[in-house]
């Protein structure tokens, strides 16, 4: 496979919104698809045979099943929101964990340079 040819796919791959198993068989086919008549393309000719990625990606999506693509926009809407609560825990203890050593360190610089003087009498 030349670099044009992985550009090409690169360029698919990148416009997929969310990239499963089924997105990648449909690009294999399209690879082996390429492969089988010539490596030796350039991009001109690959987008010429097959279209620009962003039409391979729209026919994709035209031919899929309407709860397939409902299943898929439910589950990356999830992960975005388990992804927001997980970012927000995160800086919520890190906030938390700065507040304490802040006080701490006040404490610190507040007392006698750090250390007391005891005298046995």
């Amino acid at each position: 496979m030349n670099k044009d040819t992985k550009k090409y796919f690169k360029e698919c791959k990148s416009l997929f919104p969310s990239f499963g198993k089924e997105e990648k068989n449909f690009l294999n086919k399209i690879k082996n698809n390429i492969e089988f008549d010539n490596s030796s393309f350039n991009y001109e000719e690959i987008t010429e045979r097959l279209g620009e990625p962003k039409d391979i990606v729209i026919s994709y999506y035209e031919e899929k099943d309407s709860m397939y693509l409902i299943k898929k926009a439910r589950i990356t809407q999830l992960l975005r929101k388990f992804l927001f609560i997980l970012l927000v825990t995160i800086i919520i203890f890190l906030g938390f964990k700065a507040y304490i050593y802040q006080q701490e360190y006040n404490e610190i610089k507040d007392s006698s340079n750090g250390y007391f003087e005891e005298t046995i009498e």
